[in-house]
């Protein structure tokens, strides 16, 4: 088990790790003081859990967990903070449990119960069939094209944009048209396969940015591969988030 510690007060921190070990000997902890930091690390290394602490100096533990459940959909994630109004933020991340400081050895007790009660019940063979139809995980997506279904490889999707209420499907190949589904519903599909909304009207794959560049009045565009003439605006409260995302 790999977990990760990110608050800006070092004393908070060996705090916390202490307990951890005294209730958990045997895991692998991993401190770190910034959100930027963190957000390093956790593009390039997989956790377990995350304990977070709301007030950190550069980002805001709230944005740091959001971003953090789409680059590890899977992570476990514990708010660990003196205040006690982010619950809402809490359930917005879907997080496992609310850690307030000072920590003690029976909080840090029941947020490690509550992390095996959840993952205990993963037997051996349920595990061997995830394996089996891991290949099932979002591959191809449905596109409503004319009265036909087309089945599209997700890989191949560069970016899907509105225009006059119909999605348009850019792949790296050809283009879909499919009036019947919003936006919305693609990016509900597609937000854990790499998938991020710049704007209202145009949702991207990562992957395929190629630029992130400045545009008219201090607002941003993205150039993506294969659409490289193409103009695609970042919303100003996008920008912040696709920087974070793309750990720049």
């Amino acid at each position: 088990m790999k977990i990760g510690i990110i608050d800006d007060e070092k004393p908070s921190r060996s705090e916390l790790i202490y307990l951890i070990n005294k209730i958990v000997p045997n895991v692998e902890i991993v401190e770190m003081k910034s959100g930027e930091e963190a957000l390093e690390l956790i593009a390039r290394e997989s956790f377990d859990l995350l304990c977070i602490d709301i007030n950190l100096g550069d980002i805001s533990g709230t944005t740091l967990a959001a971003t953090a459940r789409k680059l590890l959909p899977n992570v476990e994630i514990v708010f660990a903070t003196a205040y006690n109004n982010y619950a809402e933020n809490a359930f917005e991340v879907d997080s496992l449990y609310y850690l307030l400081k000072p920590f003690s050895e029976a909080k840090v007790k029941r947020m490690m119960e509550k992390y095996n009660k959840k993952h205990q019940n993963i037997d051996k063979s349920e595990s061997n069939q995830n394996k089996d139809s891991s290949h099932l995980i979002l591959k191809k997506i449905p596109v409503s094209v004319d009265k036909s279904i087309v089945l599209i490889d997700v890989s191949s999707i560069v970016y899907i944009e509105v225009k006059n209420h119909t999605c348009i499907i850019h792949t790296k190949t050809k283009d879909y048209i499919d009036s019947k589904t919003p936006l919305r519903e693609y990016e509900e599909k597609l937000c854990d396969s790499g998938f991020f909304r710049i704007q209202k009207s145009f949702l991207v794959n990562l992957k395929y940015i190629l630029e992130i560049y400045p545009w008219f009045s201090n607002s941003y565009c993205v150039r993506m591969q294969g659409f490289e003439n193409e103009i695609l605006p970042i919303s100003r409260n996008r920008i912040k988030e696709l920087k974070l995302l793309l750990n720049i």
